[in-house]
Parts: structure tokens; C-alpha cells; sequence
């Protein structure tokens, strides 16, 4: 008997990593909705081969292409030839997710939550089919506070377990190099899309003509960004996983500016490899960071414009002795206990 038959959308290398984890303690079975997706940060975003546990694949092609009706027979084939104590869906935003909890016994349901209170409906029909989605739903590990509000809107009365996180990093060995002092070199990691508040972040460092940013990622904002971009602010494209460390290691900061942001993976990987943060309060991953501490999280791009104008070698030292005291690999522990 599996303690977890969990379905989620694609083996993406986070999810992957916390399943090996998991698996170490319970016995699980994942099942992947479909193979890989359209959109990806990289092409080893996806990556089957770190698999330790057991798994399903439903479908070969990507999330966007799936044939659902398929999807449904394979999965009701699955839950009907195994036995389990629990299932963990990964959202509500699939139809093989409203399927599973509705056919499945309440108590045996569980929700990954990795919505927030920022992004989502609390009123109108969308709040009332969230909340009838959650009326089958016995216990949510939620991946943090704001993930948590969100639950207390739809009035959510079941158990909530907080995993601080929504997966675990690749941790790669680190060099044992001395940070260089602060240089005024900043760094974006993601997909250049409008909820990340890009087009607001090259205005500030074109403003800014002594600081440089890195802009690692592509997205539907790249044309129009390159446009507006003065010539202190780079743009390199995709970069594969396994080489981004050397980009954290030789820049000062990871900023994410983003107006919504579920959680924020790129800050983890930022915090392993000995950057501070300064992250916007719209995301979830922003209560990892302590003001002045490992990081500045700001409230408005006024805020952001005084944080990167103070920044000097004696504060980003400071900093850098408070990286040096955050333990990734606590936070992570804490993430599998809390599906204990």
C-alpha cells in the first residue's frame, strides 16, 4: 500500500528532487499529468533521469497538447489498480484534479497549494468553485503565509500544513571562493512576462547608469524590454540550470520585482550559492528573507529605488554574513516533515 499516490502537473527537477526526499520516508507514487510543457526556463527545467521513486507518465506530449478525455481513463485505471492511504492533487487548474477529488473519498484528499492570496478570485463564481473544489479536500500543504490567507478568504475549515516551499533545488557543490566586494552587479532569473514588473525594473536601472543588470530568461516582454533597455542592462537569454550557478556566484543580487509570484524558486537557488535578495512583498518566497539580514524585501518601487541607492561594501558584507547563516537544507527538511 502507498502512503501518497500524488498527481502533478510534470517531472520538473524541483518536484522530482522533493519526491526522492519523500520517498526516503513514505511510500509513494507519483503520477505526472503529461511528459514536459510549452513553457519551461530551460531545457533542463524537465528532468526524468533524478527519479527514485515510482511513477506514471499519463501523457507523452506536453500539458497544453494532452487529449483529457484520455488522461481521465488512464488515471481512473491507475487509482482502480492501486492501494493507498492518501492522494495529493497539485492544483485546482487541471480537470484530472477536479476528477480525482470528486471520485475519490474525501478523507483521502489532499491539495498542494501553491496559489496566493495576490493572484487569485475570492468572490464572484471563481471563488465559489475553489471553495466547492476545497469542500472535497480532508488536508492542504500549503507553501506558505500568503498561500495560507488565500485558504482563510475561501473559508477552508480542513487541516493546513505550511512546507515553506514548493519543491527542492538542485544543490551542485560550490566553489569555496571569496564573494568579491559589492560592485553594484545585479541579476533577474526567470520569464519575461508582465507579472514579473519588468518593464518597472529597466526604467529603475536605466536610471541607475552605474549599476548593471543580467537578465537571464525569455518570454513575450523580450522584444519590447530590449527596446527600453539602455546599455547597462544585458539580456542573455536562456541558460541551462547547471550553469546559473556561476551567474549567482558573480553577481551581488537576485532581484524579483515581481506584482505576483506564487513562490519563487530562483530565490532558494539564490540563498544556496551566498546571494542576498531583495524581492518584492507580492511574493511567496519572500518570507525567507529578513530585512538587512540576507536581503531586503520592498512594497513599492520607491522602496526598491532607496534599497538598491544605500547599497554599499560594509552593508552588502553585513549581508553576506547573514546568507552565510540561512540553511537551505533546514528549509527543506521542514518541507518533507510537513507531509508527515
Amino acid at each position: 500500500m502507498y502512503d501518497y499516490i500524488i498527481f502533478t502537473h510534470i517531472p520538473v527537477f524541483y518536484k522530482v528532487n522533493l519526491y526522492n526526499e519523500l520517498s526516503k520516508n513514505f511510500k509513494i507514487h507519483v503520477v505526472f499529468i503529461a511528459n514536459e510543457t510549452d513553457e519551461k526556463r530551460s531545457q533542463d527545467f524537465i528532468d526524468k533521469r533524478a527519479i527514485r521513486f515510482d511513477y506514471t507518465v499519463v501523457s507523452q506530449e506536453s500539458l497544453q497538447s494532452r487529449k483529457i478525455l484520455q488522461n481521465l481513463q488512464a488515471i481512473n485505471k491507475i487509482i482502480r489498480a492501486m492501494t493507498y492511504k492518501r492522494i495529493i492533487v497539485g492544483g485546482w487548474d487541471l480537470i484530472e484534479f477536479w476528477y480525482l477529488v470528486f471520485f475519490n473519498t474525501k478523507k483521502k484528499n489532499c491539495l498542494t497549494l501553491e496559489s496566493t492570496i495576490l493572484e487569485s478570485v475570492t468572490s464572484g463564481i471563481r471563488a465559489y468553485l475553489k471553495k466547492l473544489f476545497l469542500s472535497r479536500i480532508d488536508r492542504v500543504f500549503a507553501s506558505g503565509n500568503l498561500h495560507k490567507q488565500l485558504l482563510m478568504a475561501l473559508n477552508y475549515k480542513g487541516e493546513v500544513k505550511i512546507t515553506k516551499g514548493v519543491g527542492i533545488i538542485n544543490k551542485p557543490s560550490i566553489d569555496m571562493v571569496t564573494r568579491a566586494p559589492y560592485s553594484k552587479n545585479y541579476l533577474y532569473v526567470g520569464r519575461l512576462s508582465e507579472e514579473k514588473n519588468l518593464i518597472s525594473l529597466v526604467h529603475i536601472f536605466n536610471d541607475f547608469s552605474k549599476h548593471r543588470l543580467k537578465v537571464i530568461g525569455t518570454g513575450p516582454l523580450e522584444g519590447k524590454l530590449k527596446q527600453v533597455a539602455n546599455e547597462n542592462i544585458n539580456f542573455l537569454g536562456q541558460v541551462a540550470n547547471k550553469k546559473l550557478k556561476n551567474f549567482y556566484q558573480k553577481n551581488d543580487f537576485l532581484i524579483l520585482a515581481s506584482l505576483q509570484e506564487p513562490w519563487g524558486l530562483v530565490v532558494e537557488e539564490a540563498l544556496y550559492f551566498g546571494m542576498p535578495v531583495i524581492i518584492s512583498d507580492k511574493c511567496g518566497a519572500s518570507e525567507l528573507i529578513e530585512n538587512s539580514v540576507n536581503g531586503f524585501v520592498f512594497d513599492s518601487e520607491k522602496q526598491l529605488r532607496e534599497i538598491i541607492e544605500r547599497q554599499n561594501e560594509t552593508s552588502y558584507s553585513e549581508l553576506l554574513d547573514g546568507v552565510g547563516n540561512f540553511s537551505i537544507e533546514l528549509k527543506d527538511k521542514w518541507q518533507v516533515e510537513a507531509y508527515g
